[in-house]
């Protein structure tokens, strides 16, 4: 027993000091996910606005960049990481909504091709463009500085890429506008 009582193991709840550069790199990626869960909080608002659940904004994104063609639903099954069940309710529900349209094959009728309609293009552009009106919001008041460093460690710490930021604010763009120089090829 120690002076206080307890008859605990004082070498179990001591720990030997970590690694300064591993804890200011767990700190790093601690804030780089806060920020992308605002981000996507904001994203998910910017969807509600427009009548989708985060499901459907995703669907919506997938069958616009697969362009005029469109997917075939077992292919967003797998793009949207979801049941085919549920992948069938949303874009049922972005069906009636008058979002997508959905076109079952002669051969096979159970091969269903999904394509945004003019409208669906309409509501993927006004979030668009809502979701970077409101990210611009959350760094607006940053200092340049702030965010050249915070794009610097993401090339380096995710992406593996050397290189440098400058970010300048831009009273003509609403915010700050990034330029990236990444290093050429080295010449062999």
């Amino acid at each position: 027993m120690d002076a206080d009582g307890d008859a605990r193991d004082h070498h179990q709840l001591t720990t030997t000091a970590p690694d300064p550069a591993l804890v200011e790199e767990l700190v790093f990626r601690g804030q780089l996910r806060f920020l992308f869960r605002r981000a996507l909080t904001l994203l998910d608002a910017a969807a509600a606005d427009h009548g989708l659940s985060p499901l459907g904004y995703h669907a919506v994104l997938v069958l616009g960049g697969a362009g005029a063609e469109g997917v075939i639903e077992r292919e967003l099954v797998e793009q949207l990481a979801s049941s085919r069940a549920h992948v069938s309710v949303v874009t049922r529900s972005l069906a009636e909504a008058g979002l997508v349209t959905r076109h079952r094959g002669a051969p096979d009728r159970r091969r269903v091709r999904l394509q945004l309609t003019d409208r669906g293009w309409e509501v993927v552009r006004g979030i668009a463009e809502l979701h970077q009106t409101r990210l611009r919001a959350l760094v607006a008041d940053w200092d340049p500085a702030r965010l050249e460093r915070l794009l610097e460690r993401i090339m380096a710490v995710y992406l593996g890429l050397p290189g440098h930021v400058r970010v300048e604010t831009d009273p003509g763009q609403g915010g700050p506008v990034v330029a990236l120089r990444l290093p050429g090829p080295t010449p062999g």
